[in-house]
């Protein structure tokens, strides 16, 4: 079969190229780092099965957590089970904000269920979003062409822009939220704090999507971190490294508004994912696995960078090290590097985002940059300068952000 691209959402919620079944390795296993495809082919993934897997795939003592609990129950009659209460009481341990807990299998159904909550405690229909939160309907707002004509008419994207979510929140009325995705490697923690204060000023409730960031920025998440103090999280990719399960936490008043709808489905009352979830709870307590994520991206990272910086290649490698993103001046050149990169076994493509796991090696780092070395064309005369307008078109492409904003935010430099 011929090879066939398209432009769609990659898993990490990102706008790439992906291709068309047929067209690419197809995997069949892996083992910390390591996949292996039908054809035998050993590769290394840079990016922890798209953030689900932050102590590697495969990791010993949550898979046989799983085993263990398949064996023993597997699925409830009932929702409520000592595991769930556990996990649940871990994540309010864990995360400031949480108080009380509501657990899903999906990030896209806990970014759903937010919303909805949200709207029921205010009793207002108006939330106002920036970035990717999934597949839903609502959802797509950022991508209108994704889109059904008629989706959630109370929904408006304000594209990381404070002052177009100033106007919004003014023009829209009465607020339920302003949800948020942290991009962490264009705004910095300031900026999320303005997006706070703006949402309290027009009486609406914060919510911090955090599937991505919750067990990757810090310990405690990237609110903690960043000195905010959400209404809600949302969390998923890592919460129990690749099984299926996520949540939504936050003040038990405003979780109360679960009692006030329908919020179940059949397979919350599987164990499994809970058996997982507290494997990787206790392999990752105190920030252990965050750490050797960090080491692991800093290694990266700066090996990028002086790999660009010598060959005169205008692209930058992007802040924060267990999360950090890669781009070029001439995208079309990024997407030649990044082919060229999977071709030599590190399956990654341009716009994706590095997220590499804390199984990652020194010999994987190393043998990643000795491809990347190989892979990148020289650039010429001029420098590489601070890289903000490929910055503006990067950041326009992949999650939708505005040219102000990130002309204002990419050199104050997050």
């Amino acid at each position: 079969m011929a090879r066939t691209a398209a432009t769609s959402i990659a898993p990490d919620g990102r706008a790439s190229a992906l291709a068309l079944p047929g067209s690419g390795p197809a995997f069949e296993r892996a083992s910390g780092t390591r996949v292996w495809d039908t054809q035998g082919r050993c590769h290394v993934d840079l990016s922890s099965c798209s953030g689900a897997a932050p102590l590697g795939a495969g990791y010993r003592p949550v898979v046989d957590a799983a085993v263990a609990e398949m064996h023993r129950a597997g699925i409830l009659p009932e929702a409520t089970s000592p595991l769930r209460e556990e996990g649940a009481r871990r994540i309010v341990e864990i995360f400031p904000c949480a108080q009380a807990v509501e657990f899903f299998r999906t990030g896209s159904c806990a970014t759903t269920a937010a919303v909805r909550l949200a709207r029921l405690h205010t009793g207002a229909r108006t939330v106002l979003t920036s970035g990717y939160h999934g597949w839903h309907d609502w959802q797509l707002q950022y991508r209108p062409a994704m889109g059904l004509a008629d989706r959630d008419p109370d929904t408006a994207d304000f594209g990381y822009d404070l002052d177009l979510l100033e106007r919004l929140a003014r023009r829209r009325g009465d607020l339920a939220a302003v949800i948020v995705t942290p991009e962490v490697n264009v705004f910095p923690d300031e900026f999320a704090r303005e997006v706070e204060r703006i949402a309290r000023a027009h009486g609406g409730l914060v919510i911090v999507d955090e599937v991505m960031t919750g067990f990757r920025y810090a310990w405690g998440g990237y609110h903690a971190a960043a000195g905010l103090n959400p209404d809600l999280i949302t969390l998923s990719k890592g919460l129990a490294n690749g099984f299926a399960l996520s949540a939504v936490a936050g003040d038990a008043a405003v979780m109360e508004a679960a009692r006030r709808t329908h919020l179940g489905n059949t397979y919350q009352r599987e164990t499994t994912p809970f058996a997982a979830a507290l494997a990787t709870l206790d392999a990752s307590a105190g920030g252990a696995a965050v750490e050797a994520m960090r080491a692991a991206g800093e290694r990266l990272m700066r090996g990028l960078d002086g790999l660009f910086d010598e060959a005169s290649v205008a692209a930058w490698a992007r802040s924060w090290p267990t999360m950090f993103d890669v781009v070029f001046a001439d995208p079309d050149l990024g997407r030649q590097f990044f082919a060229a990169l999977r071709e030599s076994g590190y399956p990654m493509a341009y716009g994706q985002r590095f997220m590499p796991s804390a199984a990652l090696t020194d010999d994987d780092i190393a043998g990643f940059l000795d491809a990347a070395a190989r892979a990148l064309p020289h650039g010429g005369p001029g420098g590489r300068g601070d890289g903000t307008e490929a910055a503006v078109g990067y950041a326009g492409e992949h999650f939708a952000a505005t040219r102000e904003t990130v002309e204002r935010w990419w050199r104050s430099g997050a």
